[in-house]
């Protein structure tokens, strides 16, 4: 059945600082266009908003100080909750949206755990709403397509899928809100790291490659787990896992932030006939076994972005319209839950970093010795980095 949706959807938005700036933008442009009304919105800083506070009220925008306080008032009277917060609010402003009527766009991960992922869906199912989550590359176009030649046989079954990333990261990225680089905050989980935050996206999509269907994303269960930390915080800044879903698919996940250099997230996809190169934001390439080849630029993050939005948008008044639902999220919130429980988190000693300027001119990055190298020589091995002979080594001097 179609739900009954107005015209014009009354839309709330949860936050207007730091990334949600990005969810405010799409939906300024949605009401500006006639395509929503942005009817509410917290803005819990407004001393530091006072110029985006002014511009919503003056589009007739109910501002509130508090998210409950909010779905309190306009409950019965959402169609969509925006919600670009934190982790560990994901949770409780979703089931809060959720029994105020609204159907909700939350950013990702979906949860801090798998137990927190239930209830969304319970409440999702009770309310007979639903949740969309915010992996973007789920909703880029080139990425549906490629989800659905492999799901028709292009490169036959998959037997390998391997993601590697590296993005520098000062030491201020984990002192920049209360949750970074924790594991449990505001009295939730959190399990921060590059594979649940920064990385996310990509270790959701190399999951959903491997789905079965269309719509799936596959279980991977962990075999091993490397995981190191250079930083003061909790959780890892460096990981290495090799996991295996039911279907007999081996994954590879490599990524960190303690490195020099940049290196774009690389997916690669290995079949019984063909493979497939995935280069984040530049193209993505499928090997056929007779030698033929199909490419196709991929678009970046804020086209993908606005696919999402759009889709969102859409499934307000056609259900069947494709969204990144909590279902599919689901894999994802497995798959770190299951890394952590594998392995314990190893701090790096100080002898064995340097502090060095990174190639993208931030604030120095803490970089383990020989870690880059060995992170490359494990993705083409599909190995762990003790067996690529990495060991911690002193830092280089000047």
């Amino acid at each position: 059945m179609t739900p009954t949706v107005p015209s014009c959807p009354r839309v709330a938005l949860i936050g207007v600082s730091g990334y949600a700036r990005i969810y405010l933008a799409l939906a300024r442009a949605a009401h500006d266009r006639g395509e929503i009304s942005l009817s509410a919105a917290v803005i819990i800083n407004p001393a530091e908003e006072a110029a985006n506070e002014a511009a919503l009220r003056q589009k007739g925008c109910v501002i509130y100080r508090d998210y409950e306080e909010m779905l309190r008032a306009e409950a019965g009277r959402l169609d969509l909750c925006l919600i670009p917060t934190g982790i560990p609010w994901h949770t409780r402003m979703t089931l809060a949206a959720l029994r105020a009527g609204a159907n909700v766009l939350v950013e990702k991960p979906l949860a801090g755990s798998l137990a927190e992922v239930a209830a969304i869906r319970e409440v999702e199912r009770s309310s007979g709403k639903f949740v969309a989550v915010g992996f973007q590359d789920i909703y880029s176009p080139v990425n549906r397509w490629l989800k659905q030649q492999l799901c028709a046989g292009a490169i036959g079954p998959l037997h390998t899928v391997r993601f590697l990333g590296l993005w520098p990261r000062p030491a201020d990225y984990f002192t920049r809100n209360p949750w970074a680089g924790r594991l449990h905050a505001e009295g939730t989980p959190v399990l921060d790291s590059p594979l649940n935050n920064a990385f996310a996206h990509f270790v959701n999509l190399s999951l959903y490659f491997a789905g079965t269907t269309p719509e799936t994303a596959a279980l991977a269960h962990v075999e091993s787990a490397e995981l190191l930390r250079a930083n003061a915080i909790e959780s890892f800044d460096t990981s290495v896992v090799l996991a295996r879903s039911a279907e007999g698919i081996a994954f590879w996940f490599g990524a960190t932030h303690t490195c020099r250099e940049v290196r774009e997230p690389e997916i690669y996809l290995e079949g019984s006939a063909g493979r497939v190169e995935w280069q984040h934001e530049r193209s993505c390439v499928l090997f056929r076994a007779d030698g033929s080849r199909e490419e196709r630029a991929l678009p970046d993050s804020t086209a993908n972005r606005l696919s999402m939005f759009n889709a969102v948008l859409a499934k307000l008044r056609a259900p069947d319209t494709l969204v990144c639902t909590a279902a599919l999220a689901q894999s994802h919130t497995a798959f770190v839950e299951a890394v952590h429980a594998a392995a314990k988190v190893q701090a790096v000693p100080a002898e064995f970093i340097s502090w060095e300027q990174p190639a993208t001119g931030a604030a120095p990055v803490p970089v383990v010795n020989g870690l880059e190298a060995a992170l490359c020589r494990a993705l083409a091995a599909h190995s762990q980095l003790r067996e690529t002979g990495f060991v911690l080594a002193p830092a280089r001097t000047a």
